[in-house]
Protein backbone atom coordinates (compact mmCIF):
# COMPACT_ATOMS: atom_id res chain seq x y z
CA UNK A 1 0.00 0.00 0.00
CA UNK A 2 3.09 2.34 0.94
CA UNK A 3 4.39 1.86 -2.52
CA UNK A 4 1.04 2.77 -4.33
CA UNK A 5 -0.09 5.78 -2.49
CA UNK A 6 3.70 7.50 -2.04
CA UNK A 7 4.30 8.69 -5.69
CA UNK A 8 0.32 9.43 -6.48
CA UNK A 9 0.94 13.11 -6.70
CA UNK A 10 3.32 12.91 -9.03
CA UNK A 11 2.04 12.58 -12.30
CA UNK A 12 -1.38 14.99 -11.09
CA UNK A 13 1.30 17.77 -10.68
CA UNK A 14 2.92 16.56 -13.86
CA UNK A 15 -0.49 16.30 -15.27
CA UNK A 16 -1.57 19.73 -13.78
CA UNK A 17 1.20 21.21 -15.68
CA UNK A 18 1.06 20.09 -18.89
CA UNK A 19 -2.69 21.10 -18.88
CA UNK A 20 -1.94 24.19 -18.04
CA UNK A 21 0.63 24.95 -20.49
CA UNK A 22 -1.51 23.20 -23.32
CA UNK A 23 -4.58 25.18 -22.36
CA UNK A 24 -2.15 28.34 -22.53
CA UNK A 25 -0.98 27.68 -25.45
CA UNK A 26 -3.81 26.48 -27.49
CA UNK A 27 -5.35 30.25 -26.39
CA UNK A 28 -2.23 31.98 -28.19
CA UNK A 29 -2.58 29.60 -31.12
CA UNK A 30 -6.11 30.03 -31.65
CA UNK A 31 -6.01 33.84 -31.29
CA UNK A 32 -2.86 33.64 -34.10
CA UNK A 33 -5.12 31.98 -36.70
CA UNK A 34 -8.00 34.34 -36.48
CA UNK A 35 -5.34 36.98 -36.63
CA UNK A 36 -3.64 35.70 -39.65
CA UNK A 37 -6.52 34.12 -41.38
CA UNK A 38 -7.75 38.36 -41.34
CA UNK A 39 -4.63 39.20 -42.39
CA UNK A 40 -4.82 36.64 -45.35
CA UNK A 41 -8.41 37.37 -46.16
CA UNK A 42 -8.06 41.09 -46.19
CA UNK A 43 -5.02 40.90 -48.61
CA UNK A 44 -6.68 38.59 -50.90
CA UNK A 45 -9.82 41.46 -50.93
CA UNK A 46 -7.77 44.11 -51.29
CA UNK A 47 -5.66 42.53 -54.17
CA UNK A 48 -8.94 41.37 -55.86
CA UNK A 49 -10.00 45.28 -55.53
CA UNK A 50 -6.79 46.86 -57.24
CA UNK A 51 -7.16 44.25 -60.19
CA UNK A 52 -10.85 44.66 -61.29
CA UNK A 53 -10.27 48.64 -60.36
CA UNK A 54 -10.62 49.17 -63.82
CA UNK A 55 -14.14 46.75 -64.29
CA UNK A 56 -15.82 48.69 -61.55
CA UNK A 57 -19.61 48.31 -62.92
CA UNK A 58 -21.84 51.25 -61.20
CA UNK A 59 -24.11 49.07 -58.78
CA UNK A 60 -22.42 46.15 -59.01
CA UNK A 61 -19.12 46.73 -57.05
CA UNK A 62 -19.58 44.22 -55.07
CA UNK A 63 -15.89 41.75 -54.56
CA UNK A 64 -17.75 38.84 -53.02
CA UNK A 65 -21.51 38.43 -51.91
CA UNK A 66 -22.22 37.52 -48.34
CA UNK A 67 -22.23 33.50 -49.01
CA UNK A 68 -18.73 33.64 -50.37
CA UNK A 69 -17.53 35.62 -47.28
CA UNK A 70 -18.75 33.13 -44.96
CA UNK A 71 -17.45 30.30 -46.86
CA UNK A 72 -14.21 32.20 -46.83
CA UNK A 73 -13.63 32.90 -42.85
CA UNK A 74 -15.39 29.32 -41.63
CA UNK A 75 -12.07 27.20 -42.46
CA UNK A 76 -10.57 29.99 -40.05
CA UNK A 77 -13.08 30.30 -37.36
CA UNK A 78 -13.61 26.76 -37.64
CA UNK A 79 -10.02 25.90 -37.03
CA UNK A 80 -9.54 28.78 -34.33
CA UNK A 81 -12.89 27.23 -33.06
CA UNK A 82 -11.17 23.64 -32.58
CA UNK A 83 -8.06 24.77 -30.90
CA UNK A 84 -9.90 26.71 -28.28
CA UNK A 85 -12.29 23.91 -27.18
CA UNK A 86 -9.38 21.51 -26.90
CA UNK A 87 -8.15 24.46 -24.57
CA UNK A 88 -10.89 24.36 -22.69
CA UNK A 89 -11.09 20.91 -22.01
CA UNK A 90 -7.21 20.91 -21.06
CA UNK A 91 -7.96 23.85 -18.64
CA UNK A 92 -10.95 21.83 -17.45
CA UNK A 93 -9.04 18.57 -17.12
CA UNK A 94 -6.08 20.67 -14.87
CA UNK A 95 -8.87 21.70 -12.40
CA UNK A 96 -9.64 18.45 -11.58
CA UNK A 97 -5.54 18.01 -10.47
CA UNK A 98 -5.52 21.29 -8.46
CA UNK A 99 -4.84 21.74 -5.60
CA UNK A 100 -3.01 25.17 -4.58
CA UNK A 101 -4.77 28.46 -5.48
CA UNK A 102 -2.56 29.32 -7.81
CA UNK A 103 -3.11 26.05 -9.76
CA UNK A 104 -6.71 26.93 -10.23
CA UNK A 105 -5.89 30.66 -11.07
CA UNK A 106 -3.94 29.24 -13.86
CA UNK A 107 -6.58 26.78 -14.83
CA UNK A 108 -9.10 29.43 -14.35
CA UNK A 109 -7.05 31.81 -16.77
CA UNK A 110 -6.91 29.18 -19.43
CA UNK A 111 -10.35 28.69 -19.36
CA UNK A 112 -11.66 31.86 -19.68
CA UNK A 113 -9.44 32.83 -22.18
CA UNK A 114 -10.44 29.90 -24.46
CA UNK A 115 -14.18 29.86 -23.73
CA UNK A 116 -14.27 34.02 -24.63
CA UNK A 117 -12.41 33.61 -28.42
CA UNK A 118 -14.44 30.45 -28.52
CA UNK A 119 -17.56 32.42 -28.61
CA UNK A 120 -15.54 34.94 -30.46
CA UNK A 121 -14.64 32.57 -33.22
CA UNK A 122 -18.81 31.44 -33.54
CA UNK A 123 -19.97 35.27 -33.95
CA UNK A 124 -17.19 36.25 -36.23
CA UNK A 125 -19.00 34.76 -39.31
CA UNK A 126 -22.17 36.76 -38.72
CA UNK A 127 -20.00 39.91 -38.44
CA UNK A 128 -19.81 40.72 -42.27
CA UNK A 129 -23.66 40.15 -43.13
CA UNK A 130 -25.25 41.71 -39.74
CA UNK A 131 -25.90 45.48 -40.80
CA UNK A 132 -25.68 46.63 -37.01
CA UNK A 133 -21.97 45.95 -35.49
CA UNK A 134 -22.55 47.76 -32.40
CA UNK A 135 -24.98 45.19 -31.59
CA UNK A 136 -22.43 42.66 -32.04
CA UNK A 137 -20.02 44.27 -30.40
CA UNK A 138 -22.19 44.70 -27.26
CA UNK A 139 -22.61 41.01 -27.55
CA UNK A 140 -19.13 40.40 -26.63
CA UNK A 141 -19.49 42.57 -23.27
CA UNK A 142 -22.43 39.98 -22.35
CA UNK A 143 -19.96 37.17 -23.75
CA UNK A 144 -17.57 38.23 -21.68
CA UNK A 145 -19.74 38.69 -18.49
CA UNK A 146 -20.84 35.35 -18.66
CA UNK A 147 -17.61 33.47 -19.26
CA UNK A 148 -16.12 35.53 -15.95
CA UNK A 149 -19.09 34.00 -13.87
CA UNK A 150 -18.36 31.12 -14.90
CA UNK A 151 -14.96 31.07 -13.98
CA UNK A 152 -15.41 32.84 -11.14
CA UNK A 153 -18.70 29.50 -10.30
CA UNK A 154 -16.56 26.97 -11.49
CA UNK A 155 -13.12 28.06 -9.64
CA UNK A 156 -14.43 29.34 -7.16
CA UNK A 157 -11.38 28.83 -4.66
CA UNK A 158 -9.22 31.18 -6.47
CA UNK A 159 -11.89 33.59 -6.53
CA UNK A 160 -12.98 34.06 -3.08
CA UNK A 161 -10.75 37.03 -2.27
CA UNK A 162 -11.51 40.60 -3.41
CA UNK A 163 -8.07 41.13 -5.34
CA UNK A 164 -8.45 37.55 -7.28
CA UNK A 165 -11.99 38.90 -8.28
CA UNK A 166 -9.98 42.34 -9.15
CA UNK A 167 -7.48 40.55 -11.38
CA UNK A 168 -10.38 38.27 -13.19
CA UNK A 169 -12.55 41.88 -14.08
CA UNK A 170 -9.37 43.18 -15.54
CA UNK A 171 -8.55 40.13 -17.71
CA UNK A 172 -11.89 39.98 -18.71
CA UNK A 173 -12.38 43.87 -19.60
CA UNK A 174 -9.33 43.18 -21.92
CA UNK A 175 -10.54 40.23 -23.30
CA UNK A 176 -13.41 42.32 -24.10
CA UNK A 177 -11.89 44.84 -25.42
CA UNK A 178 -9.97 42.90 -27.80
CA UNK A 179 -12.92 40.32 -29.04
CA UNK A 180 -14.48 44.10 -29.90
CA UNK A 181 -11.35 44.77 -32.39
CA UNK A 182 -11.56 41.49 -33.97
CA UNK A 183 -14.93 41.65 -34.57
CA UNK A 184 -15.18 44.93 -35.86
CA UNK A 185 -12.34 44.59 -37.91
CA UNK A 186 -14.01 41.02 -39.38
CA UNK A 187 -17.53 43.37 -39.69
CA UNK A 188 -15.61 46.17 -42.00
CA UNK A 189 -14.03 43.71 -43.80
CA UNK A 190 -17.08 42.04 -44.73
CA UNK A 191 -19.08 45.25 -44.96
CA UNK A 192 -16.09 46.33 -47.61
CA UNK A 193 -16.41 43.06 -49.48
CA UNK A 194 -20.08 43.99 -50.49
CA UNK A 195 -20.00 47.71 -50.66
CA UNK A 196 -16.30 49.35 -50.75
CA UNK A 197 -17.31 52.70 -52.24
CA UNK A 198 -18.60 52.98 -48.70
CA UNK A 199 -15.64 51.76 -47.11
CA UNK A 200 -14.59 54.97 -45.18
CA UNK A 201 -17.63 55.39 -43.82
CA UNK A 202 -17.83 52.09 -42.86
CA UNK A 203 -14.56 52.28 -40.44
CA UNK A 204 -16.18 54.94 -39.05
CA UNK A 205 -19.10 52.96 -37.94
CA UNK A 206 -17.06 50.53 -36.30
CA UNK A 207 -14.74 53.02 -34.46
CA UNK A 208 -17.86 54.24 -33.19
CA UNK A 209 -19.17 50.92 -32.37
CA UNK A 210 -15.77 50.09 -30.41
CA UNK A 211 -16.35 53.43 -28.46
CA UNK A 212 -19.74 51.80 -27.64
CA UNK A 213 -18.59 48.98 -25.80
CA UNK A 214 -16.24 51.01 -24.56
CA UNK A 215 -18.78 52.15 -21.86
CA UNK A 216 -19.85 49.12 -20.12
CA UNK A 217 -16.24 47.47 -20.25
CA UNK A 218 -15.02 51.46 -18.16
CA UNK A 219 -17.60 51.12 -15.65
CA UNK A 220 -16.62 47.15 -15.15
CA UNK A 221 -12.71 48.46 -15.35
CA UNK A 222 -13.79 50.97 -12.60
CA UNK A 223 -15.65 48.43 -10.49
CA UNK A 224 -12.30 46.37 -10.75
CA UNK A 225 -9.93 49.24 -9.85
CA UNK A 226 -11.80 50.09 -6.63
CA UNK A 227 -11.98 46.25 -5.65
CA UNK A 228 -7.97 45.76 -6.23
CA UNK A 229 -7.56 49.32 -4.03
CA UNK A 230 -9.79 48.08 -0.93
CA UNK A 231 -8.12 44.60 -1.73
CA UNK A 232 -4.90 46.09 -1.24
CA UNK A 233 -5.47 47.79 2.16
CA UNK A 234 -6.88 44.84 3.88
CA UNK A 235 -4.61 42.41 2.49
CA UNK A 236 -3.79 39.92 5.12
CA UNK A 237 -0.37 37.93 3.02
CA UNK A 238 1.93 38.62 0.70
CA UNK A 239 -0.12 36.60 -1.70
CA UNK A 240 -3.06 38.36 -1.98
CA UNK A 241 -1.25 41.57 -2.01
CA UNK A 242 -0.02 40.67 -5.13
CA UNK A 243 -3.34 39.84 -6.53
CA UNK A 244 -4.69 43.69 -5.55
CA UNK A 245 -1.84 44.64 -7.03
CA UNK A 246 -2.24 42.85 -10.42
CA UNK A 247 -6.00 44.22 -10.08
CA UNK A 248 -5.32 47.83 -9.84
CA UNK A 249 -2.29 47.40 -12.85
CA UNK A 250 -4.74 45.89 -14.77
CA UNK A 251 -8.18 47.84 -14.46
CA UNK A 252 -6.05 51.25 -14.20
CA UNK A 253 -4.66 50.59 -17.36
CA UNK A 254 -7.00 49.61 -19.06
CA UNK A 255 -9.57 52.80 -17.50
CA UNK A 256 -6.53 54.95 -18.95
CA UNK A 257 -6.59 53.01 -22.62
CA UNK A 258 -10.72 53.84 -22.36
CA UNK A 259 -10.32 57.23 -21.15
CA UNK A 260 -8.05 58.24 -23.85
CA UNK A 261 -9.92 56.30 -26.89
CA UNK A 262 -12.27 58.79 -27.48
CA UNK A 263 -9.85 62.06 -27.74
CA UNK A 264 -8.01 59.35 -30.28
CA UNK A 265 -11.25 58.68 -32.38
CA UNK A 266 -11.72 62.65 -32.66
CA UNK A 267 -8.06 63.30 -33.10
CA UNK A 268 -8.10 60.94 -36.10
CA UNK A 269 -11.66 62.30 -37.35
CA UNK A 270 -10.84 65.80 -37.29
Amino acid sequence: MNDHSGPAPVPNKRVLRMMHRLSLACALAGLAVIIGGFIVLSSAVFDEMNASANLVIPGGSAVMSDDEFIRSVLPVVGAAGIIHLAGVIAGFVGRKHAEERVEFGRCALGVGVNAFFLGCAGIIPAAGIVSDPVGLVLLFAVCGAAVLSMCVSLFERFFSSAGARSVGVGVAGLLVMGGALLVGLFTMLGEITSTPEDSFLLGMFVVIAFVVVSVPVGIAQLTGLIMGIRAQRCADSEDEQALATWGIVLNGSLCLCLLFLPLVVLASTS
